[in-house]
């Protein structure tokens, strides 16, 4: 059997954190569905489409970045801790890791102090506008809580063990 054939069953199983992202680009689909054969085909627009259109593509946005932040698959300059000597490569991971930590930490709570402030209505649809900026929280503060874990799990590693988890990560061979 050839190992280098990807198993799609383990690729495909879902985590709890993609059911938010799922649901959201799933109705965004159907509202830009909507919007399209409401504008083009019978050539009567639909008022509400455009505006939660596009919360909702704030919502998958967010979403979509704590899937990628769990899964360790943001951009990133690989090249940096493939070239740095070997005991420099867990002292820049750590700051990196605490850099993304920190990151998402003081988003969180502007976004909390945001939704807190926001007394606004959606222009089209009669809800409150905090909905979204709840939602961009909750995201946020489970970024916050994944970044501390890999911080946590990173602090714990070598440096080989960083750069064959960057390797494997990448598709590459171990260094």
């Amino acid at each position: 059997m050839d190992e280098t054939r990807l198993d799609i069953r383990s690729r495909a199983k879902l985590h709890w954190t993609d059911f938010p992202a799922l649901i959201l680009f799933t109705s965004l689909v159907a509202i830009v569905l909507l919007q399209f054969l409401s504008r083009y085909v019978f050539n009567d627009s639909i008022a509400w489409t455009e505006e939660i259109a596009r919360y909702l593509l704030i919502g998958v946005a967010y979403s979509g970045s704590v899937i990628a932040l769990r899964k360790s698959e943001h951009v990133f300059l690989e090249v940096l801790y493939r070239r740095m000597s070997l005991p420099n490569v867990k002292p820049l991971a750590i700051m990196v890791d605490l850099i993304v930590f920190a990151f998402h930490a003081i988003l969180t709570v502007f976004t909390i102090n945001l939704a807190l402030q926001a007394d606004r209505q959606m222009i089209s649809v009669k809800l409150p506008k905090n909905i979204v900026y709840w939602f961009v929280a909750v995201m946020l503060f489970l970024a916050t809580v994944i970044a501390l874990k890999h911080l946590l799990y990173r602090s714990q590693q070598s440096s080989q063990e960083i750069l064959d988890t960057i390797a494997e990560n990448a598709g590459g061979d171990s260094i």
